[in-house]
């Protein structure tokens, strides 16, 4: 038999895929700094780019929670709206002047993870999934900031 629960290993698949996502993150913010000029700039648009589509994809897990039906969720509606906010957000980053883009993200990224620590408090999500919101957050914030120099 199994010494892992089921959500013992959805857990630790969740982790794994999470910490790999940080991937494109890190390595993305490294070679910017070791690139130069056309290159470099690439570099930052790609970053940003992920960037906006993780955002998208931390709306989308309350749309998921919400669809399932499994909670008895009373305020379902609310949570469908906000689960659209991180990618509008994401969004109208890149429309912003090149100097405002990533900082607009670092906020967008701090927004939603006070949001889903919020919801792993209250039950909605587990509370392991709260500190991995946290460890994750805390490196997409310092990678995006060590890109601001580069973005302007």
């Amino acid at each position: 038999m199994d010494a892992l629960s089921f959500e013992d290993r959805r857990a630790s698949v969740v982790r794994l895929l999470s910490y790999g996502g940080l991937v494109p993150f890190v390595g993305g913010t490294a070679l910017a700094w070791m690139a130069e000029g056309d290159g470099q700039a690439a570099v930052v648009r790609e970053v940003v780019v992920y960037a906006v589509s993780i955002l998208s994809f931390i709306g989308a897990i309350h749309w998921g929670r919400v669809l399932s039906g499994r909670d008895g969720e009373t305020s379902g509606p609310a949570w469908l709206a906000w689960g659209v906010a991180p990618s509008l957000l994401g969004w109208g980053a890149t429309l912003l002047p090149s100097g405002l883009t990533v900082p607009t993200l670092i906020l967008s990224f701090l927004l939603a993870w006070a949001v889903d620590r919020s919801a792993a408090a209250d039950g909605r999500y587990p509370r392991w999934f709260g500190t991995l919101r946290t460890r994750l957050t805390i490196v997409v914030c310092l990678t995006l900031a060590a890109l601001i120099p580069l973005a302007a």
